[in-house]
């Protein structure tokens, strides 16, 4: 991936979750952050998200700014401006975002959408 792709940041900090590290739980930021290893959880929420092609995440709900996907997701993703999923990337789940970025290559599985509930399917 070329650093032309990886997120701007606004220099506030970051937060690298290296190789072989696995992190469980609810994880919130406000700065950006790097996924090298391994995380699990309901929610995670940061202004930008790096996940390298070596790295995995799980979660019901993540909230970003933005997102360079080189690894593995599984999840609801929201992002305020884009989402670019790289080569080789496997991203699971459903994105919101006003820019998607596909390369070729990259596997995106989009999970069906929630049927809110009290409505009834058209018969």
């Amino acid at each position: 991936m070329s650093a032309g792709r990886e997120p701007k940041d606004s220099g506030a900090g970051h937060t690298v979750i290296g190789r072989g590290t696995v992190l469980e739980g609810v994880l919130k930021m406000e700065h950006s952050l790097r996924i090298e290893g391994a995380v699990k959880g309901e929610q995670v929420a940061c202004s930008s998200l790096v996940v390298s092609p070596q790295g995995e995440l799980e979660a019901g709900l993540i909230e970003v700014g933005e997102a360079v996907i080189s690894g593995r997701v599984m999840g609801k993703l929201r992002a305020r401006v884009r989402v670019y999923i790289s080569a080789g990337a496997v991203f699971h789940g459903s994105v919101e975002t006003p820019q998607l970025v596909i390369e070729e290559g990259a596997v995106f599985v989009q999970s069906p959408p929630t049927r809110q509930k009290g409505l009834k399917p058209r018969q």
